[in-house]
């Protein structure tokens, strides 16, 4: 590694789950991540917001959602918003269509742009209303939303400066590292993955986004055809973030650990 390196790890899906939000949270006190992602039609906001709230330093992300992807757990807009969801109940699995996933998508159905202006608008302004420490947006399940649709990708720059927040820079250049491949799940195997690629950057300001959570019978009973290994995923992600060996080695290598504020 040569030069100056600043990292921003993301802590993704605080909301959506009990499981989540204390996992997220851990991931920020306890370990490497410095901004936490809030999905707010979720059931777990208001714990998250309890949570998140007394920890005024981890920057918050209104983490804007147009997908419900689990098979066992549903969100819904909170808005009326018939074109973005499934028979008027829930959002639809998918953003866009997906190799080898059958279910349905929002991208090839009739969606309303005005529906997403009006739901993006009440995420932000709950996320604002509830969150002591709001900084930013970003997106659910796609980098940015001009990757969906540049119209959309466009309202969300609008609203970021209306309301005065950070339109995510995972999606305007800020370069995102893998850090570990999904396989093997044991954190063991991340760790070491993590401080390889660790060790190979360059000079440069880095994401990394994950999703970390603890283990509960909630979370066991969490996934969709094709992703059944949530648990171990997700549990496997927060054994890596906050592990002492992975912090030891970032401070050795003079890695700047940066949220949101810092950009």
């Amino acid at each position: 590694m040569t030069g100056t390196v600043r990292l921003l790890v993301r802590a993704d899906d605080a909301g959506s789950s009990w499981a989540s939000n204390v996992g997220c949270l851990r991931a920020c006190s306890e370990g490497i991540a410095r901004s936490v992602e809030i999905m707010m039609p979720c059931a777990w906001v208001e714990h998250a917001a309890q949570l998140f709230n007394r920890n005024p330093k981890i920057d918050v992300g209104v983490h804007l959602t147009l997908t419900s992807e689990w098979d066992a757990v549903k969100w819904r807009p909170l808005t009326y918003a018939p074109s973005l969801t499934e028979d008027g109940s829930s959002f639809r699995p998918l953003l866009m269509p997906r190799r080898g996933d059958k279910r349905p998508n929002l991208l090839e159905s009739n969606w309303s742009i005005d529906e997403i202006a009006n739901e993006f608008r009440a995420q932000i302004e709950l996320g604002i209303a509830m969150f002591d420490n709001v900084t930013h947006v970003s997106a659910h399940m796609v980098k940015h939303f001009a990757d969906f649709d540049e119209r959309v990708g466009l309202l969300v720059e609008e609203l970021c400066h209306e309301f005065g927040l950070m339109d995510d820079p995972l999606g305007h250049g800020l370069q995102r590292i893998k850090g570990y491949a999904k396989y093997p799940l044991d954190a063991r195997h991340r760790i070491s993955a993590f401080i390889d690629c660790l060790k190979g950057l360059t000079a440069g300001t880095y994401i990394f986004v994950d999703h970390p959570a603890v283990e509960n019978a909630e979370l066991r009973d969490t996934g969709h055809v094709g992703y059944e290994d949530v648990l171990e995923d997700r549990t496997g992600c927060l054994q890596t973030l906050i592990s002492e060996e992975l912090r030891r080695e970032i401070s050795a290598l003079n890695i700047e650990l940066i949220g949101y504020k810092d950009l």
